[in-house]
């Protein structure tokens, strides 16, 4: 079974939203929530703190689920999600989306394969920082690109991808000018084009 065509028709007869930048799509201890499965644009994942402060958790694009963990686990929702841009979205019910998910042996698996690409993803994010700048940034779009099924990525302001990789937007900017100046990348925020996937794959991994 192919499991995204699967979710293709759990959701399509779900209820189509759109959230505008910044503007909340899941927060942190809702129980009994809606999940959502992304259909243009992106969700910042974070987990907020008392002090008013959020650790960047990871962004989720194309494709990819909202709320999947608490439908599954019963248990209240475990992080806040924002929309990052302009972000479509096909919203269904809890417990239809665990029955879809209960009905089929293979769903199951995917679903798991899934889970363990998303733990890959964040994983990899989350170690961007022992890298160097360059290096690091190389491998976020090189992962964010694959999300979004384009040699493109689109509506991440700059800050954003500066908290994924734990620097400053200038220091983000910095990366991106040198990256450009390699032929790499062309930039006009907030879309990054890919030029040369090789010279960036080469990159990604100058640092291990």
């Amino acid at each position: 079974m192919d499991v995204d065509r699967h979710w293709e028709s759990v959701f399509a007869p779900g209820t189509a939203r759109t959230y505008e930048a910044g503007q909340p799509m899941l927060l942190k201890g809702n129980r009994k929530g809606n999940v959502l499965r992304v259909l243009e644009g992106w969700a910042l994942v974070t987990d907020p703190h008392a002090d008013g402060r959020s650790t960047f958790l990871e962004l989720r694009g194309r494709g990819q689920l909202l709320g999947e963990t608490s439908a599954l686990s019963g248990e209240p929702c475990n992080a806040n999600v924002t929309a990052v841009c302009r972000t479509v979205v096909r919203a269904v019910a809890g417990d239809r989306f665990l029955a879809a998910a209960m009905a089929d042996k293979e769903v199951q698996i995917g679903m798991i394969l899934h889970a363990q690409e998303l733990h890959r993803t964040a994983n990899v994010r989350a170690g961007l920082r022992r890298f160097g700048v360059v290096c690091g940034l190389s491998r976020l779009l090189l992962d964010l690109s694959r999300t979004a099924g384009a040699p493109l990525v689109a509506g991440i302001p700059q800050k954003v991808l500066a908290a994924a990789l734990g620097v400053t937007p200038r220091t983000l900017h910095d990366a991106v000018a040198d990256l450009v100046g390699r032929g790499a990348l062309s930039a006009r925020w907030p879309v990054i084009y890919i030029k040369a996937e090789a010279m960036l794959r080469e990159l990604a991994h100058s640092e291990e």
